[in-house]
């Protein structure tokens, strides 16, 4: 009884994707045939046509501020600036020392996985 109601509400919603399908298939012609509406009703005048074409105007864009500029106090060193092919950070003492125990505790692991009695 479960199966034969689980079967017609597939069997709905199958129809129901068929017939939007058809709906939406069926509105994009009748759009398309509205945008060629004027294309099909004849050639246009060319001597009531304008000499040259429209000129498009560029869309008013907002200004872009300029960046702000923070001051550095006398005495103080700058920061260094990164160049566009250096990608990675500068790496710490610290942080290298990290990287290298978690690298060893990995190949003290790997090296027990391989060590057979």
């Amino acid at each position: 009884m479960v199966f034969i109601g689980l079967l017609l509400w597939i069997a709905f919603l199958f129809v129901a994707m068929v017939l939007f399908g058809i709906i939406w298939t069926v509105s994009k012609i009748v759009l398309w045939l509205m945008d060629l509406k004027p294309l099909l009703s004849g050639p246009i005048n060319r001597l009531n046509a304008p000499s040259r074409p429209p000129v498009r105007q560029r869309p008013n864009m907002p200004q872009v501020p300029a960046p702000r500029i923070i001051a550095q106090a006398p005495g103080r060193p700058t920061a260094e600036t990164h160049g566009a092919s250096d990608i990675w950070p500068k790496w710490t003492a610290s942080y290298r020392q990290y990287v290298n125990q978690e690298k060893s505790l990995w190949q003290e692991q790997f090296d027990a996985l391989n060590f057979r009695d």
